[in-house]
């Protein structure tokens, strides 16, 4: 259940001019601004409760990008969010939160010999075993790097990465290409799991 927000803000005047660019850009996703959408966004696997300005599902590589150069125009902050399981509140806040996972959740390519797939930054880890299940494969989102939290949390924050394995490894970023999606390849720093 979600708690009650005892004060929730109207969409400000500078939402609601990026709001009104965005459109003029030509942006092809939902812009939703009431009180419910909201409101089920305010809130993801943390304890913690940020009600937005504004929650924009984005339908496209395009649209990520009318996305950034509007709120660059209009300097609003923009909260990425993918399934909303962050237990530290990373997709949360109170500006426009981009929710990637209704309409840019797609795997694109899985490649069992090398180990690698590509998909869309709303992609979830469920969807992705459930189709290398089949080779014998699954993803772990484990990292046996040492770093601090801040910096974890940051690398997390930034990206969405993952890797098909039978071993626990390192898991180093990625790059994002021009379609939006995700490239993640074997990195070389393994250890295997007993």
């Amino acid at each position: 259940m979600i708690p009650r927000l005892d004060h929730r803000e109207p969409v400000s005047e500078t939402v609601q001019h990026y709001v009104r660019e965005l459109h003029a850009l030509g942006f092809e996703g939902e812009i939703h601004c009431d009180d419910a959408t909201r409101t089920v966004l305010s809130t993801d696997n943390s304890i913690y409760q940020v009600y937005p300005q504004v929650v924009v599902f984005p339908k496209d590589h395009e649209d990520l990008c009318l996305i950034v150069r509007a709120a660059h125009d209009h300097e609003v902050t923009l909260y990425p969010r993918g399934g909303g399981t962050g237990t530290n509140a990373q997709s949360l806040g109170a500006s426009v939160v981009v929710d990637t996972s209704k309409h840019m959740n797609q795997i694109l390519e899985i490649n069992v010999e090398e180990r690698w797939a590509r998909v869309q930054c709303g992609a979830v880890k469920d969807h992705l075993n459930a189709e290398i299940r089949q080779h014998g494969l699954f993803f772990c989102t484990g990292s046996l790097h040492i770093q601090s939290s801040d910096d974890r949390r940051n690398d997390q924050h930034r990206r969405k990465w993952a890797r098909i394995s039978q071993i626990w490894e390192d898991t180093r970023p990625c790059s994002e290409s021009q379609s939006g999606t995700l490239d993640w390849r074997n990195t070389g720093n393994q250890r295997a799991v007993r």
